[in-house]
């Protein structure tokens, strides 16, 4: 008689794949792969979008660099509109199918506007990855609104229940509230006709800006533009040109910031995001930051008691990229809060 068969060994079960995470801005690609939880971002790579003829070369490289085998899903942050299958990038030559992506790479493609993750992020910022502006603090959760100059303008907000309103609000009309921004925007007319917020409030904005100066100074060339790098370096040397384009684009955020709140009546708090804030952060004044963003006429007394914050956290896009993963997901318990959850994409 044989020996009684014993229990069934268990069979393996393949391991799941990572999970990659990109904020696709206009001059950069900012990698990374979640971790045990979506706060735990590792392998970041931040690559140069202009090395790499579409976005799949650059997610490509991405898992090389990596050692990545097969993704489990592919989270993508991306600087313009997301309502359809084809997504062409205002400020980046690239343009793809997500559909088409995600056969090309064999897994789960997921797409969100840039700045909706960074709005996504919001409830995952520890307090040490805000920085306020005056004395205001959040005292209740209402709806917050995230902005922030890049290689464009970025702005975004989040509903007190989770919900996530993205926007293409960078591209309405710079509104001039002095003389001097009158002439700023009469020689920027001159130049572009239309003068969206965006083209003083990004990278090109600050060298929109200077240029504008010069013109106004008589000096310098009708098509010469400084570099933006420059323009900084310029400033921290106390150049009065310098000082002055970037005098220009902090008040002009904050006006802009102000507008964003009106019309998104952001009673939770404005928070300011985007590369370009932090390379110019030196030149940042809380206190005339502040004057000019609430100095809206019969809403100055509201918008006094408004939180507004800077986020300091070097990757919120990518944190945000994770943390609405997680949600997709239905890893309620991985997510970053359950107080305000985050809605899927």
């Amino acid at each position: 008689m044989s020996p009684a068969a014993g229990p069934p060994r268990p069979t393996s079960m393949p391991r799941p794949g990572p999970r990659v995470v990109a904020d696709i801005g206009g001059t950069h690609a900012r990698f990374a792969t979640i971790g045990a939880e979506p706060r735990q971002l590792v392998g970041i790579e931040c690559l140069q979008c202009s090395d790499y003829g579409t976005l799949e070369e650059a997610v490509v490289d991405y898992t090389k660099l990596r050692g990545i085998g097969k993704l489990e899903k592919l989270g993508l942050a991306v600087a313009g509109p997301v309502d359809r299958d084809l997504v062409d990038l205002p400020n980046n030559p690239w343009r793809f199918s997500r559909s088409e992506l995600a056969r090309a790479l064999d897994t789960n493609v997921d797409v969100v506007n840039d700045f909706a993750a960074q709005a996504g992020c919001l409830d995952a910022l520890r307090p040490s990855d805000v920085t306020w502006l005056g004395a205001p603090r959040p005292r209740r959760k209402g709806v917050r609104a995230v902005l922030g100059p890049g290689t464009g303008l970025g702005v975004a907000v989040l509903m007190p229940d989770g919900d996530l309103l993205p926007s293409e609000g960078g591209h309405v009309a710079f509104a001039p509230t002095n003389p001097h921004e009158i002439e700023l925007l009469r020689h920027l007319m001159s130049r572009f006709g239309r003068v969206s917020a965006e083209r003083l409030l990004s990278g090109p904005g600050l060298e929109n800006l200077y240029w504008a100066n010069q013109q106004i100074d008589g000096v310098g060339s009708d098509v010469a533009r400084m570099p933006a790098p420059e323009i900084n370096r310029r400033a921290r040397e106390g150049e009065p040109l310098a000082l002055r384009a970037v005098e220009d684009f902090f008040d002009a955020l904050a006006g802009y910031a102000g507008d964003v709140a009106l019309f998104a009546w952001s009673t939770g708090g404005v928070y300011l995001s985007g590369g370009v804030l932090r390379k110019l952060s030196a030149f940042l004044d809380p206190d005339r930051f502040r004057a000019r963003f609430q100095d809206k006429g019969r809403f100055a007394p509201f918008f006094g008691r408004m939180p507004v914050g800077w986020i300091n956290h070097p990757y919120p896009g990518l944190l945000g990229c994770a943390a609405l993963l997680a949600r997709a997901s239905g890893n309620a318990a991985a997510a970053p809060t359950a107080e305000s959850p985050l809605s899927p994409w």
